[in-house]
């Protein structure tokens, strides 16, 4: 609909600034749908820590590459203990006590 009305012109900026605006919004708000949550974590985990190895991968050596894999393979292993526990384990109880 945009398109049709501006023809091959540039849209103004009011509206650039507008969609740009509409479609950071939404993306905020599925952001903040999994903010604070296991999910969300594991999901920024995963890009810190593809941000770290790309940047070792280019800038480092082969020893300190080797270094880095093997400790993010001991970090893979502790994340994956920790969500089975938190499938296969029920969460604690409340300790308030019954009215």
């Amino acid at each position: 609909m945009l398109d049709d009305s501006h023809g091959s012109d540039k849209l103004p900026r009011r509206v650039r600034t507008s969609l740009f605006r509409s479609g950071l919004i939404q993306r905020i708000r599925l952001l903040r749908k999994y903010s604070r949550t296991y999910i969300g974590y594991s999901i920024a985990c995963a890009m810190v820590w593809a941000v770290i190895l790309t940047f070792v991968w280019i800038r480092a050596g082969e020893t300190t590459w080797h270094t880095f894999t093997v400790f993010f393979g001991g970090w893979a292993i502790g994340w994956l203990s920790a969500s089975i526990g938190r499938v296969v384990y029920p969460p604690p109880k409340s300790r308030r006590p019954a009215a």
